[in-house]
């Protein structure tokens, strides 16, 4: 004869244990159970592999002429990680996400420093070069459109006690290559009885923002000079002939026949500080040292009538 309660209680004890063991697989079904019928959902983020790449990057360096193929050989080669200090090995093997700046520093070549945050695969750090090119100043009268920049008195302007003159200077670069593919410091000498000089044009800067810095000294006592920042694009490569226009106001005594004024423009550089970085500047002011850093200058020589 067959004991029920006994066989009912076996019975609860399978279904307890059945229970039991599925709750050890699934813990998240008791909460469920009791969530009052509301289901959660788990989301899992993935991070983003920023530093992870399926082969080690790598980084290969060159400097190439702006307007050609060609590259530049024949100077020395810089390499910043970060916010470091450059150094004169090359990182061959990268790590992606970390910022790299390449710099060739020529000594007849202008070359941009070029900076790039690495990536997975081959990095190519291509710098940008401009071979020095030579330039054709002129100057004319506004009003007259005669040229007045001649060493005789044939048609330079007069400018008289109180008067005024106005001048078109036109710069004329070379195609294909550039005497200031950064800009730089355009500086105009004249008679110091000339009360002031003001000059204007689409490649005028005004007030120096960049803040370029240039020592420079007048011919002579009698005379003084004004500063003027001049960008990139009055040079830019393409051989296009930029003006600027300049006006000038006398004081009270005449300007004496032959009394010249100059034109100067001084292109600004990069170069390698003390401390180990990049900077642009006309001299190299950071290393408290008033050497030029640009490949060449560029005068015209006025003369009042």
């Amino acid at each position: 004869m067959k004991n029920n309660k006994g066989e009912m209680k076996g019975g609860w004890v399978i279904v307890l244990v059945i229970v039991a063991v599925i709750l050890v697989a699934s813990p998240g079904l008791l909460t469920n159970l009791f969530s009052s019928g509301t289901t959660t959902t788990t989301t899992t983020t993935t991070t983003e592999e920023t530093a992870v790449c399926p082969y080690q990057p790598t980084a290969t360096y060159t400097q190439k002429d702006k307007f050609s193929s060609n590259i530049i050989t024949g100077g020395t080669a810089y390499y910043k990680v970060n916010a470091l200090p450059s150094t004169t090995s090359a990182p061959t093997n990268v790590n992606k996400g970390t910022s790299y700046q390449y710099w060739y520093s020529n000594t007849t070549v202008y070359v941009a420093p070029m900076t790039k945050t690495a990536g997975c695969g081959a990095n190519d750090f291509i710098a940008d070069s401009w071979q020095n090119g030579s330039v054709t100043l002129s100057g004319y009268d506004t009003v007259g459109n005669v040229v007045i920049c001649q060493t005789a008195g044939t048609n330079n302007i007069t400018l008289g006690a109180n008067a005024q003159a106005n001048q078109k200077i036109t710069y004329q670069g070379t195609a294909k290559k550039s005497a200031m593919p950064f800009g730089g410091l355009m500086v105009v000498e004249y008679n110091s009885t000339i009360s002031d000089v003001v000059c204007t044009g689409a490649n005028i800067k005004s007030g120096n923002p960049s803040g370029f810095h240039i020592t420079y000294g007048v011919s002579a006592t009698t005379r003084t000079s004004k500063v003027f920042e001049v960008d990139s694009a009055l040079d830019d490569g393409s051989g296009t002939s930029r003006t600027i226009d300049c006006q000038f106001t006398n004081g009270a005594s005449a300007v004496g026949a032959s009394s010249p004024y100059y034109v100067k423009f001084f292109p600004a550089n990069y170069y390698l500080t003390n401390d180990g970085n990049f900077a642009l500047d006309v001299e190299k002011t950071l290393n408290s040292d008033n050497t030029r850093t640009g490949y060449s200058s560029n005068t015209l020589t006025c003369n009042w009538n």
